[in-house]
């Protein structure tokens, strides 16, 4: 379900790394109207608390993800329809990335160039169904698109 301008944010955090999963939780308490309602550090687990909390949107570490991607997307989707779900990644995961992005993620975010209230602003905007793509990446993925239109003739 797309969320209202002024709804408050409901927010599931799936990461690894224990500290950095704190460090956006510290962030996003602080971010008005965003509540986190879950959070894990296994992939695998997080369609599971995504049926149970029904998030409005999911922040995904790409290298939690074991396995595929756009089937890890697509499991979250199939949990909790309607959900946004921003894919954060390092460098050198766009593959990853734009696997998630055809599976129904609405965004991407480069992990070491963004701070609290970046990932703030993009889960506000995917909550209501819009995109969101990290500059770093984003021309990397059009061009992967373009070529991809280009084989099909």
């Amino acid at each position: 379900m797309l969320q209202p301008v002024n709804a408050p944010i409901r927010v599931l955090i799936v990461h690894g790394d224990d500290a950095y999963r704190r460090k956006v939780c510290a962030w996003l308490a602080s971010a008005n109207g965003i509540t986190v309602v879950g959070k894990t550090e296994d992939a695998r687990q997080a369609p599971i608390l995504a049926q149970e909390f029904k998030p409005d949107a999911v922040l995904l570490d790409a290298h939690t993800i074991q396995g595929s991607a756009g089937q890890a997307v697509a499991q979250l989707r199939a949990a909790a329809p309607g959900m946004g779900i921003i894919v954060l990644h390092g460098e050198g995961q766009e593959e990853v990335v734009l696997a998630a992005l055809r599976a129904g993620a609405l965004g991407h975010l480069a992990k070491d160039s963004v701070g609290g209230s970046d990932i703030a602003a993009a889960l506000r905007l995917v909550s209501r169904g819009k995109a969101v793509l990290s500059p770093g990446v984003a021309g990397h993925i059009l061009d992967e698109l373009i070529q991809e239109r280009r084989r099909r003739g």
